[in-house]
């Protein structure tokens, strides 16, 4: 699946968006809309850093553990 692809190489680090969609050969528009479906979903977060805009995948705070059976 291609979305999987997005998360394979977002584990080994924040990128941009041009970097991811060069790493896994999808299109960048396509990347972006896969990442916007993952942040909905809790699983990436974006940040700045020097003017650039990165995505990575997101941590679980422990107390989301704590109540993820209620």
């Amino acid at each position: 699946m291609k979305n999987r692809r997005v998360l394979e190489v977002l584990g080994k680090g924040p990128m941009t968006i041009e970097e991811i969609s060069s790493a896994t050969g999808l299109k960048v528009l396509e990347v972006r809309r896969y990442l916007l479906r993952f942040v909905e979903q809790g699983k990436v977060e974006s940040f700045q850093k020097d003017g650039r805009l990165l995505w990575k995948l997101r941590e679980k705070r422990p107390e989301e553990n704590e109540f993820k059976y209620i």
